[in-house]
């Protein structure tokens, strides 16, 4: 049986078809022939974090003892280091609601 080509098959699929025409619109994208709708994720700074970490916690020690966030981590957050998405959004409903944040923990300790 021999190997098909890249790009050649005796078979189209919808996957298929829908990667190609994905990839000519990255390609008529980046040629400047379209423009693309775009998501810009403002990142958290580290005052954020840090103003988010003193209306709840007086110390990162207390914050991780809280909320289950190492304090090490933390206080990298606080210095500047990169908040991925998945902390950003946390921290966002520790800022709103700390409480629910912390029952939830709570339902999942074993004891």
């Amino acid at each position: 049986m021999a190997k098909a080509k890249f790009g050649h098959s005796d078979v189209d699929t919808e996957f298929g078809a829908s990667l190609i025409e994905g990839l000519e619109e990255v390609a008529a994208w980046k040629r400047g022939e379209i423009a693309l709708p775009v998501l810009r994720v403002d990142p958290m700074p580290a005052s954020r974090v840090r103003q988010i970490r003193k209306a709840v916690a007086k110390s990162p020690r207390e914050f991780e003892r809280r909320f289950h966030i190492p304090a090490r981590t933390l206080e990298g957050w606080e210095q500047g280091r990169t908040v991925d998405a998945t902390a950003r959004v946390l921290l966002t409903v520790i800022e709103k609601n700390p409480e629910a944040v912390e029952r939830a923990l709570a339902e999942n300790v074993q004891t």
